[in-house]
């Protein structure tokens, strides 16, 4: 009798993708972050339970179909607010470890994340959710996306890509993070974003994301992933323009 191994909590294998190849993009850089797991810091904040699975996918997409080498590709599970600060920097100075992977005017810069995103304060802000936040004072243990869009937009990149697979309404299919914080319900504040920065999320400030029952994939990132394997193209002319990725998400997922 072979015992068999209990299934991970937090799959970490994508779905089998194949990627158009293209070459070696060398002065490109990419963020890749998946916070799956933060009951291990014994806070007050459910899973994320496909974070990790959805994380390598995206890395493969990353170096198969945008040729960035794995050695350009800041990977990090599970990151904590220092860890946050170091690859974005802070509110004062922007210039973390990103910056300094970057190759002024030539270097194509991708940021994705995956993991909790909340409101927080008296005007909803919303945040990024570190790994080892307390829900009960996001304000002071979160990460402010209006932090994140205003750094990633002084980056003397040639351009930036942001790809978020949170939602920053405070719920989530695990659990709501803000009934853990307060009674009170908090509308989330759309946050503004430098026009030098591309942004492709999987649901306004108000929705929420969601994903698998097996918890294979968030879903939005499972429907990204196809659509760029060459699903999306749409028109057949070989690239999935943004207009055809919208098209395709408003078709095979619901938000």
């Amino acid at each position: 009798v072979v015992a068999k191994k209990p299934k991970s909590e937090f799959p970490l294998k994508p779905i089998p993708i194949n990627f158009p190849s293209v070459s070696v993009k060398r002065d490109d850089i990419a963020v890749i972050i998946g916070n799956a797991n933060y009951k291990k810091q014994g806070k007050d904040i459910p899973n994320v339970n496909p974070a990790y699975a959805d994380a390598e996918g995206i890395k493969q997409y990353f170096m198969k179909a945008k040729g960035i080498k794995e050695g350009n590709i800041i990977y990090l599970k599970d990151a904590t607010g220092s860890q946050l600060l170091g690859v974005f920097g802070n509110k004062e100075d922007y210039k973390g470890q990103l910056f300094n992977y970057i190759k002024p005017k030539k270097s194509n810069v991708y940021v994705y994340y995956a993991g909790h995103g909340v409101p927080s304060g008296s005007k909803g802000s919303a945040y990024i959710v570190p790994s080892d936040a307390n829900a009960q004072t996001v304000t002071f243990s979160g990460y402010p996306l209006s932090t994140l869009y205003s750094n990633l937009g002084k980056l003397p990149a040639k351009s930036v890509t942001g790809i978020l697979e949170a939602c920053f309404s405070g719920g989530s299919q695990s659990g709501s993070l803000i009934s853990r914080a307060s009674p009170i319900v908090i509308q989330p504040k759309k946050t503004l974003i430098p026009n030098n920065i591309k942004v492709i999320a999987a649901g306004s400030e108000r929705q929420m994301a969601s994903w698998e029952e097996d918890s294979s994939h968030s879903l939005f990132t499972k429907y990204f992933l196809k659509a760029m394997s060459g699903e999306g193209d749409i028109n057949k002319d070989g690239k999935v323009s943004d207009t055809e990725l919208r098209e395709y998400l408003s078709d095979t997922m619901t938000c």
